[in-house]
C-alpha cells in the first residue's frame, strides 16, 4: 500500500479535495495503474541519464605533484648541461604525477623537445619536434639534440627512482 506522500502534489491535492467534499477517506490507490510518461517525462530522464554519462567519461586531470623547487632546479640542471654552448631555452611546466612525468621546452626557438618518464619503458623516453628555421646540415643543432637526448638519461634515473610509483 503506497503513503500519499508518494505521489506527486497535483494527485496529492485531488485526494485532499475528494476527502473534503465527501469526508471520508477513500484508497484510490489499490485500482490505479502506473500512468504513460509523456514526452516531457522521458525528456527530463533521458537528459539526466545522458548528463550522468558525460560526467563519467569525462577523466580527471591527474594532481601535479610538484613542488615549487622542482620547476627551477630541473630548469637549473638542464642549462648547466649546456655550459659551455650558448643557448636560449623557453620551458613549458613540469607535470608531475603518480605514472607520469612530462617536461620539455624549446631550444633556440628551433628544436621543441619533451621528456616523457611513466613506469612502462616503453612509452617512456624523449621526443623532438623541429621548426621552420631548423637546419640539420647545422653542426651545432645535430649537438644540440645529442645533448638533449644525453640529458634525458639524468632526467629519467632522477624522476623514475624518485617520484614513481612502482
Amino acid at each position: 500500500m503506497s503513503n500519499i506522500n508518494d505521489k506527486t502534489s497535483p494527485d496529492q491535492m485531488r485526494v485532499f479535495m475528494k476527502r473534503m467534499r465527501t469526508g471520508k477517506f477513500v484508497d484510490e490507490t489499490k485500482g490505479t495503474t502506473k500512468h504513460e510518461l509523456s514526452v516531457h517525462d522521458m525528456l527530463k530522464i533521458t537528459r539526466n541519464k545522458l548528463n550522468e554519462d558525460v560526467g563519467e567519461e569525462q577523466p580527471q586531470k591527474p594532481v601535479n605533484k610538484k613542488t615549487v623547487y622542482d620547476q627551477p632546479e630541473e630548469e637549473r640542471k638542464f642549462m648547466n648541461f649546456f655550459n659551455d654552448m650558448n643557448v636560449s631555452v623557453k620551458f613549458i611546466d613540469l607535470e608531475v604525477s603518480n605514472n607520469l612525468v612530462f617536461w620539455g621546452g624549446t631550444v633556440d626557438g628551433i628544436i621543441q623537445f619533451i621528456y616523457k618518464v611513466t613506469p612502462d619503458e616503453a612509452t617512456s623516453g624523449v621526443e623532438f619536434n623541429y621548426l621552420d628555421d631548423f637546419s640539420p646540415d647545422n653542426p651545432d643543432n645535430d649537438m644540440i639534440v645529442k645533448m638533449i637526448e644525453s640529458y634525458y638519461d639524468t632526467f629519467y634515473k632522477y624522476w623514475r627512482n624518485n617520484v614513481l610509483e612502482p
